[in-house]
């Protein structure tokens, strides 16, 4: 089965989904769970291979997704590590009962061959910022007309980068180091800019167990421990900001909505933080308490 026109799926989304959103539109936004394990495809529909993780990285450094290819390059011990505006993004057709979220490879097979790689029992040192200077080399190329958008994933390194299958259930903690919950769930758009993070708050709280959704601006990452190999988050806020922070909902007949720009649009105004996608005049620091 073909894949539907990129440009018409996209274009029909922001007159349908996005038409509230002013005056500059946020790009689709995914959840995590829903893109690891997510197939890949050709321009023709051809099943490549599926997202096996994403690297993500502090504020507004973009994202990396990696791919296992399996059968189709007959490489199964490795991954395909590549800036996430290579992918294209084909929202469902809401008037097939079938229509599911797609991601797409437009890169000739061929070509795609040569891609740099590793081996999935050991991945490269994220904390080094060169870690994927071959990678955006290789993605900075003429591959194929398609491919339009800037690769952007490395032009500002950081040495705190993570796994989104390592962030899930990593402690975060207040300025004064209390434990505020874990990491339970990531937001991406489609060009790879993490968009906001939800934490389990409950016993911070002293309550039942609520997930929150929270800028992912706001949260500040540094590393600790003897050599410095430590990764912590911590997160400015008062109990108070937190209760009544917007909680996140999981369930897949609610996951459109966690994904619109309105709902991630009130999250970002609780906590004070100016939205990425709109440009703001005088922007308050992030995390800053509402009044």
């Amino acid at each position: 089965m073909k894949v539907p026109t990129l440009t018409g799926a996209l274009v029909g989304l922001s007159l349908v989904g996005l038409a509230w959103v002013t005056p500059v539109e946020l790009p689709p936004v995914w959840l995590g769970s829903e893109l690891i394990g997510m197939k890949v495809v050709s321009k023709d529909g051809e099943s490549l291979g599926k997202i096996e993780d994403l690297v993500v990285r502090p504020s507004g450094n973009s994202s990396y997704a990696v791919l296992s290819f399996g059968g189709w390059l007959g490489m199964n011990d490795k991954l395909f590590a590549m800036p996430w505006s290579v992918l294209r993004a084909v929202e469902l057709d809401t008037t097939k009962k079938d229509s599911a979220r797609t991601l797409v490879l437009p890169v000739v097979k061929e070509r795609f061959k040569t891609a740099p790689g590793f081996d999935k029992r050991s991945w490269p040192n994220l904390a080094n910022p060169d870690w994927a200077k071959d990678i955006d080399a290789f993605y900075s190329g003429d591959l194929n007309p398609d491919l339009k958008r800037p690769i952007e994933a490395a032009m500002r390194t950081t040495a705190i980068t993570w796994k989104a299958t390592e962030l899930k259930g990593t402690k975060v903690s207040t300025s004064s180091g209390e434990k505020l919950g874990d990491v339970q769930e990531l937001a991406i758009d489609t060009n790879g800019r993490v968009c906001y993070a939800t934490v389990s708050v409950g016993g911070f709280l002293g309550m039942g167990d609520r997930v929150v959704a929270v800028p992912w601006d706001s949260f500040k990452f540094t590393t600790g421990g003897d050599k410095g190999e430590k990764k912590m988050i911590t997160l400015a806020t008062t109990k108070a900001q937190l209760e009544g922070a917007p909680e996140f909902n999981g369930d897949k007949e609610h996951c459109m909505e966690m994904c619109s720009p309105k709902w991630i649009g009130r999250v970002y105004d609780h906590f004070s933080c100016p939205v990425y996608w709109t440009p703001s005049v005088e922007p308050k620091p992030a995390g800053t308490p509402k009044n």
